[in-house]
């Protein structure tokens, strides 16, 4: 490990720590969110609610759906010729910001 590296370390660890805890408490978090959105779901369902407006939120049940779209990347693969050209003629950049990319273990 590079001197800088170790410094780092050392002056932001608790930094990094947080960071982990807080992560954590976040899944926990979105983990009940969902098993509660799933009850008020399967609720909604049974007494045939389509929506809700109370105090505390507004809930509207959206049906399923499904659309349709082109795969690109098997068009890559089966028709590279025609993926080349359709990506000179409508190329569609996108820029994404950087950003630091935490992984809690």
């Amino acid at each position: 490990m590079s001197n800088e590296i170790q410094v780092f370390e050392n002056k932001y660890m608790a930094v990094m720590e947080n960071i982990a805890l807080l992560e954590k408490q976040v899944k926990d978090l979105q983990d009940k969110q969902k098993a509660l959105k799933a009850d008020l779901e399967k609720a909604m369902d049974e007494y045939d609610i389509k929506s809700i407006d109370n105090d505390y939120l507004k809930i509207t049940r959206v049906a399923a759906s499904s659309s349709t779209s082109i795969d690109l990347k098997k068009l890559q693969e089966k028709e590279p010729a025609l993926y080349d050209e359709l990506l000179e003629d409508y190329p569609k950049v996108t820029t994404r910001k950087a950003y630091v990319k935490i992984t809690v273990k």
